[in-house]
């Protein structure tokens, strides 16, 4: 029953009458530090580990969510321990494993049994782990895991399939000094390890020219062999089927044959030192650095080398000091960054980069170098490595969204030798970083006075000559090999 409009009228002339109570100003930031939350306790689930009868180690996750099974097979080596003579081919098989077919199967039937049960399927060599990933609807479990275990066991190689790499991978050579970044990349890979396998990423036309079928199939058993091989299963499977599908595939498949080499030791260059690549465009592809010093590891200085690099370039966004500095201050450019990495057997390299206004080229260069130096002798705040440490808190569970991303995790810290809990660990080593940590670690191991530092542009359109600087030396686009 609606009310007569006379009682709407008076209700509405005894609210208008109401005194107005003048609402505070109020601090979103503070109502914000004001809220208490509950702690909050991040505890995916475990795979768990199965060895084979082959001694092949095997890491498995239920999931029945959804009517899909995920397969990841990991190789603990790569195209860096091949032969130098082979390189090239190694960079490549991964592809042919996938497009030239089995044994049993040529090249079209693969691509129609994929496309028939749809399938995914994955194959990868790269530098020191190489991948193979095979994907579908858990009712074809079957033919998933038989047709992927052909294309790694058996790979034909087909002589088609070969010529169409050669061609593709010739074109890549002919074009590989098309776009200044390529340029930078190669050549700062070039400067700084020399022809080390790790620092290699084009094939040469004398490598194309030694693609055959039987070369790819002497990479391909060395690489995807039983030895070498960790695997991870995840989603809609019962554990029991799954071990006796794998013992079944596994069965027959021998030893890994001789032939590959441990990965030579890694020299880089030592600084100071500069290097001009004259190129014709409007704008310069700056990078700067020197082998980083740290490794992977439950160690205090990992952890403030990590948050350093948030800091300065390496993901903290406008807050980085780089970003600040270079592109919002002074607006030299669009893209800055630094990158520290690190591995677990070896140090890697640090590097700061940018792509800047051609008539702002020195003066970036100065600049970046100068805020490299400033982590050791300006002291990052609290709130900056608060920041960091919310950051890296925050985004490091989206990798445990699903079965198949914590499988995957696992599997990597075996290949890196890590302990399963690792993702506990590093959490808890960036929540304890201290700003006087990271000013030390920086310290110790960045030194812009000795840094190696590349610069591929037009030299006429720099605002100061690059000499102001220091000793240039030139290296021509052509002579750059890889």
């Amino acid at each position: 029953m609606r009310a007569p409009i006379t009682v709407l009228a008076l209700s509405a002339l005894v609210t208008a009458a109401r005194p107005v109570v003048a609402q505070q100003p109020t601090d979103p930031r503070a109502q914000l530090a004001a809220l208490k939350v509950a702690p909050l306790h991040f505890n995916p689930p475990t795979p768990k580990r199965v060895t084979l009868s082959n001694g092949v180690a095997v890491y498995l996750l239920e999931d029945h969510s959804l009517p899909l099974v995920d397969v990841e097979i990991v190789s603990k080596v790569g195209v860096a321990h091949l032969p130098d003579s082979l390189w090239g081919v190694g960079w490549q098989a991964d592809n042919l494993m996938r497009i030239g077919g089995t044994t049993r199967l040529p090249p079209d039937s693969v691509d129609k049994l994929i496309e028939f049960y749809a399938l995914t399927a994955t194959i990868s060599t790269a530098n020191e782990t190489s991948t193979a990933s095979f994907s579908g609807l858990s009712k074809y479990t079957d033919q998933l895991l038989d047709l992927g275990f052909d294309l790694l066991r058996n790979p034909r190689n087909d002589t088609s399939r070969v010529r169409l790499t050669a061609a593709q991978q010739q074109e890549s050579w002919r074009r590989r000094n098309d776009t200044p970044g390529s340029v930078l990349g190669r050549a700062w890979s070039q400067v700084l390890m020399g022809d080390h396998p790790l620092g290699r990423t084009q094939v040469t036309p004398q490598e194309i020219a030694g693609f055959t079928p039987e070369r790819f199939r002497w990479t391909q058993q060395r690489i995807f062999c039983p030895d070498n091989l960790i695997l991870g299963v995840s989603g809609d499977f019962t554990e029991r089927e799954m071990l006796a599908r794998l013992e079944r595939l596994f069965r027959g498949w021998g030893k890994c044959p001789a032939g590959l080499r441990p990965l030579p030791p890694v020299q880089f260059t030592h600084g100071p030192k500069l290097v001009l690549v004259e190129k014709d465009v409007n704008q310069s592809n700056i990078r700067m650095g020197h082998a980083g010093g740290i490794r992977v590891g439950n160690t205090p200085e990992y952890f403030a080398a990590q948050v350093a690099d948030f800091l300065l370039g390496g993901g903290g966004g406008f807050n980085s000091r780089l970003l600040q500095r270079v592109r919002s201050d002074s607006g030299f450019a669009y893209s800055v960054f630094s990158v520290w990495n690190a591995d677990t057997r070896r140090e890697d390299q640090f590097f700061a980069g940018a792509q800047v206004r051609a008539e702002k080229t020195v003066a970036a260069v100065r600049l970046m170098r100068d805020l490299v130096g400033s982590m050791a002798t300006e002291p990052v705040t609290a709130q900056d490595v608060k920041l960091a440490q919310d950051n890296e808190v925050n985004s490091f569970v989206f990798q445990f969204e699903n079965a198949g991303q914590i499988v995957a995790q696992q599997l990597g810290y075996a290949v890196d030798g890590l302990p399963p809990n690792w993702f506990d660990l590093y959490l808890k080593g960036i929540q304890a970083v201290t700003p006087a940590q990271v000013t030390a670690v920086s310290k110790q191991y960045l030194h812009p006075d000795q840094m190696v530092i590349l610069v591929v542009g037009k030299p006429s359109a720099f605002d100061k000559p690059l000499t102001e600087i220091g000793p240039v030396v030139r290296l021509p686009v052509d002579s750059i090999r890889r």
